[in-house]
């Protein structure tokens, strides 16, 4: 059914990806070494609007759910960082920032309830650990008359030796 929605009204259909920007911070004259990869981003995947304002929410353990919106076969996933140290391993913070609104030419969305590591983890967490998995959600809230369109922004993603 909604393959022919996207078909007959392509004009209504959304794509929506949040990638996830690497940022790595050491200390100048650390001994500890870290590395931080960011290799899956973070996808509301493809909807159509109901005419009234809802939400997409992809959470950290990959669980999702929406309101007033139709999800397509476009896969909706959360996005994913894994940092390891090596011996001596110190208490590492890691930070999601970055935007509050996606895009797509003039039009936007906002998104809010970023949450890292566990669905209510908020947006930083400090752990002492040689490999951590860093799963990354959040909410996209949709507007009653959302212009179609792949919508994109980035989240910056931090990692600091403590």
């Amino acid at each position: 059914m909604l393959a022919d929605y996207k078909h007959k009204n392509p004009s209504k259909y959304l794509l929506v990806k949040l990638s996830l920007a690497t940022v790595l911070s050491v200390f100048p004259g650390e001994v500890s070494a870290q590395s931080l990869n960011c290799f899956e981003s973070l996808i509301f995947g493809e909807f159509v609007t109901c005419g009234a304002a809802g939400s997409v929410t992809v959470r950290p353990d990959n669980s999702t759910t929406s309101s007033c919106v139709t999800v397509g076969s476009a896969p909706q996933t959360r996005g994913r960082c894994v940092v390891t140290q090596s011996f001596p391993f110190r208490p590492i913070q890691v930070n999601v920032s970055g935007t509050t609104t996606i895009n797509s030419g003039g039009n936007s969305m906002s998104v809010t309830n970023v949450n890292i590591v566990t669905n209510n983890g908020g947006t930083g967490t400090t752990v002492t650990a040689p490999f951590l998995n860093v799963p990354i959600g959040a909410t996209l809230n949709v507007g009653a008359t959302q212009a179609s369109g792949t919508y994109t922004g980035a989240l910056g993603v931090t990692a600091i030796l403590q």
